[in-house]
């Protein structure tokens, strides 16, 4: 019985270990330096390049991926809706969604 409380406390114990060490990946197009940013993300979210920040909040002018505005690359959509940037296939345009 021992035995089986001591595994059960192990397990336990290690899981919690694993579970407060995660450190979860900053989106790559949101890793930019900290003046581009208009807010920094809170908490534990690391970039892969060195000397970035984890930009929750883009600085309008440095927003050049179409997550950056709340959109999604698609074959069409209303000219109004439409926005410039660099990640979205020939063929297709960054639509905001409302």
């Amino acid at each position: 019985m021992n035995q089986s409380i001591t595994l059960v406390t192990l397990v336990l114990g290690i899981t919690a270990v694993i579970c407060t060490g995660a450190v979860e990946m900053c989106p790559e197009e949101n890793c930019l330096a900290s003046d581009k940013c208009e807010e920094i993300v809170k908490g534990d979210m690391k970039c892969h390049l060195q000397g970035t920040t984890c930009c929750s909040v883009v600085i309008s002018e440095f927003q050049t991926h179409c997550r950056h505005h709340g959109g999604e690359c698609m074959k069409t959509c209303s000219s109004t809706l439409i926005r410039e940037v660099i990640d979205c296939p020939d063929n297709e345009y960054c639509c905001v969604l409302v």
